[in-house]
């Protein structure tokens, strides 16, 4: 399926003030806000030479896979994203959902797999991933799931190079069991990309 599809809904940017978690700095908080920012752009129809330089630079699209990147401080930042290609229930109301790999070559832990699910998870919850028959725990809080600080977000990583699809499942506060399919056709090219962008 092309990305193109899978975006029907816009990424409108609000809410996003609010992105943060145990573990998330300032930064990471200021970088998603101009991510989403970018991605509206894209999906509204603009190119990116229409965005101010200050803002993050398209790397290119990879089927169902978006890349860019973006210079925060004097360092390059390469991220890739991609939104769910169907999420149920449908009956529930939530914001942007998206999943998102970031590679900061300066950070002591380089790569991050992160999951923004449109919804407060339930407080001292777990999201499970689904790879094939693999599955993972994510930690989570407020609207983000991520790999737990005893975990490895390059294992996860390489599960999502040889899989097909990504399911993550999680339980918002109110008690809705949440489920989101994401297609990883694109997946390993958009890694490579920014891999070598920011390398």
């Amino acid at each position: 399926m092309a990305f193109s599809k899978i975006c029907s809904v816009k990424f409108t940017g609000v809410g996003l003030e609010k992105i943060s978690r145990i573990g998330y700095s300032p930064f990471m908080s200021r970088f998603l806000v101009r991510i989403i920012f970018a991605f509206s752009l894209v999906m509204a129809g603009f190119t990116p030479a229409l965005a101010q330089q200050k803002e993050p630079r398209a790397l290119g699209t990879f089927n169902d896979w978006l890349a860019y990147s973006w210079i925060e401080n004097g360092h390059k930042v390469c991220y890739m994203l991609s939104r769910p290609t169907k999420s149920l229930p449908t009956n529930v109301n939530r914001g942007d959902i998206y999943l998102m790999v970031t590679f900061r070559p300066q950070s002591k832990s380089k790569e991050e797999v992160s999951h923004v699910t449109g919804y407060p998870y339930k407080k001292n919850s777990t999201a499970e991933v689904e790879i094939g028959n693999k599955k993972y725990t994510l930690a989570t809080d407020k609207d983000v799931a991520w790999v737990p600080e005893n975990q490895s977000d390059e294992t996860l990583i390489k599960a999502m190079k040889r899989g097909a699809k990504l399911v993550i499942r999680g339980r918002s506060e109110r008690g809705t069991l949440t489920t989101d399919t994401y297609s990883l056709q694109g997946f390993t090219a958009a890694h490579r990309q920014i891999r070598k962008s920011c390398t």
